[in-house]
């Protein structure tokens, strides 16, 4: 113990004596010998029988990702993007949209669809908006996949009006 209290001395001094990296890591690389040197070797214990078996209770944590502790309620990228105001309808809309909801909605017929989408770009509020819809867009109530497809429409429709 006398020797790694001296080399530790000895590191502090020529640390502040500003001591080149080199010499620095000669004299940690003395100390991590000491310390190897001067472990003492485990002996077994005689009395085996007196022990005890010995229960450990580890409470029962839920184990969350580096992501979940540092920023747990905030949305992704692709949250954000899809509840952003839209300008016009129309440069919301994908290729796909577009196409599933003139063959779904309109039946192919992209005259109505055309002046459906010229009206809604126009439109001031919501309301007005969703009026216009309904007077276009007809809904069989036992067709699912055009149910599905009013209601992403509508989702569209409301995204262009989140913030007017």
């Amino acid at each position: 113990m006398e020797r790694l209290k001296q080399l530790t001395e000895k590191l502090n001094r020529q640390t502040l004596e500003g001591a080149s990296k080199e010499a620095l890591l000669e004299i940690g690389f003395d100390i991590i010998r000491e310390l190897m040197v001067s472990e003492k070797p485990v002996q077994p214990e005689r009395n085996v029988e007196e022990k005890k078996a010995v229960v450990l209770e580890i409470p029962a944590v839920t184990v969350q990702s580096l992501n979940d502790r540092l920023n747990p309620s905030v949305p992704d990228l692709s949250d954000r993007l899809q509840h952003l105001r839209q300008d016009s309808l129309r440069s919301a809309m994908g290729i796909n949209d577009r196409y599933i909801f003139l063959e779904t909605l309109f039946r192919g017929d992209a005259h109505s669809f055309d002046t459906m989408m010229g009206l809604l770009d126009h439109a001031k509020t919501f309301n007005e908006a969703e009026s216009i819809a309904s007077q276009y867009i007809r809904v069989m109530q036992d067709n699912l996949e055009q149910i599905v497809v009013v209601e992403k429409f509508y989702d569209l429709l409301r995204s262009r009006f989140s913030s007017i």
